[in-house]
């Protein structure tokens, strides 16, 4: 679907999904503030696909390196809720010269 090439790694588990900390539950999905973020969503002309997954499931997103560091973490408090992209790219590292080129 998405055309991507490279190695996709899932957990059925949910034990990397704990270890993160992020949020889980039907209060989560259906929070007040989801609903609004929704509403305006459809009001734009978005309109939800075919869902996939677990929808009491909420997500993050993190930025991991150089090394063991961890330069950027988001836990979803509730459906719709998601990282301000400036923030997610003020926290990757900066390419090198030689990467810039290449």
């Amino acid at each position: 679907m998405t055309r991507f090439t490279g190695p996709l790694y899932a957990d059925p588990s949910l034990s990397t999904f704990r270890a993160a900390g992020l949020a889980y539950g039907w209060t989560k999905t259906f929070h007040p503030r989801s609903i609004l973020k929704g509403l305006r969503a459809f009001g734009a002309g978005f309109r939800q696909g075919v869902r996939r997954g677990n929808p009491v499931q909420q997500g993050g997103l993190f930025v991991l390196g150089p090394g063991d560091r961890v330069s950027y973490e988001w836990r979803d408090r509730f459906a719709g809720d998601h990282a301000s992209m400036a923030a997610v790219l003020a926290a990757l590292p900066s390419p090198s010269p030689a990467s810039a080129r290449g």
